[in-house]
C-alpha cells in the first residue's frame, strides 16, 4: 500500500505538471477520457488527476508539518453536509451560475491565463487556507464536477471491501479519509463521494480493506462494538 501511496502522488505530481507543461495532457481531458472507468472501478480523477485536488492534499500535509489545528466535520454534521455539492450541481442544471464559488476551475484554468476576478481570487484563496486545517474543503463540499462523477460511482463494480471479520473498530480508516466517509459502518464502500485515494487501506492496522469486485450482497450498515 505504500507503494501504491507513492504512485499515486508521482500521477498528481505529473497531472500538476501538466497545467504548466504542455506535452502533459490537460486534466480534464484525461477526466473525459477516465468517464467510462467510473462505472467499473469509481471516481479516480478526484483523487489521483484532479490538480486541485492534490493542491489541497499538498497543503494538508502542510498543515500537519506545521502542527496546525486539523479539523474533521462530525459525522453528525457530515451526514447531511456531504450532499452540499450535489445541492450547486443540482444549481447549475437549472441554469444558476456559481462560476464565482468554483476555486477549481479558477486554479486549473482561469489562473494561468490571467482571467480570475477579485470575488473569485478571494474564494480560491480561502479555499487554499482552509485546506491547511481540514482535508478537501472544496471537494467534499462545493465541487459540482466531483457530485457530477460522484452520482455515477454507485453503480461501480469495484469497490474497497472491508472484511467485517478482522475489523478491530480503531477508527483510523473514518479518520483518514479525506472526504469524511464513514467506512467502518459499510461492507463496501459505494460511497458516492469516494475518490478512490486507498488512503483508508493504507492505514489499516489489521488490513482489513481490500479492493475489488462488488458482492451481490447487500451493502448492509453493521453496529460499532461497544467497548
Amino acid at each position: 500500500m505504500k507503494a501504491l501511496q507513492i504512485l499515486r502522488l508521482i500521477v498528481q505530481i505529473v497531472f500538476m505538471l501538466g497545467l504548466f507543461w504542455s506535452l502533459v495532457p490537460h486534466s480534464d481531458i484525461v477526466g473525459q477520457k477516465l468517464f467510462l472507468s467510473i462505472f467499473f472501478m469509481g471516481v479516480f480523477f478526484c483523487g489521483w488527476v484532479c490538480p486541485f485536488g492534490t493542491l489541497q492534499e499538498m497543503l494538508a500535509k502542510l498543515g500537519r508539518c506545521l502542527r496546525l489545528p486539523r479539523y474533521q466535520m462530525p459525522k453528525s454534521i457530515q451526514k447531511y453536509l456531504q450532499f452540499s455539492r450535489y445541492f450547486f450541481y443540482g444549481a447549475t442544471l437549472f441554469g444558476i451560475s456559481i462560476t464565482w464559488l468554483n476555486a477549481r476551475s479558477a486554479f486549473t484554468h482561469r489562473l494561468f491565463i490571467g482571467t480570475l476576478t477579485t470575488s473569485v481570487s478571494i474564494v480560491l484563496i480561502l479555499f487554499l487556507i482552509l485546506s491547511l486545517f481540514m482535508d478537501r474543503p472544496f471537494c467534499n463540499y462545493f465541487c459540482t464536477k466531483g457530485a457530477f462523477y460522484g452520482l455515477l460511482s454507485p453503480l461501480r463494480l469495484f469497490s474497497i471491501r472491508r472484511n467485517e471479520s478482522c475489523c478491530i473498530h480503531c477508527h483510523l480508516c473514518d479518520k483518514k479519509c479525506p472526504m469524511n466517509i464513514a467506512i467502518e459502518k459499510t461492507r463496501f464502500v459505494r460511497h458516492p463521494n469516494c475518490i478512490n485515494c486507498f488512503q483508508c487501506m493504507s492505514v489499516c492496522p489489521k488490513k482489513c480493506l481490500s479492493y475489488r469486485l462488488l458482492s451481490l450482497k447487500r451493502n448492509q450498515t453493521t453496529p460499532q462494538k461497544s467497548a
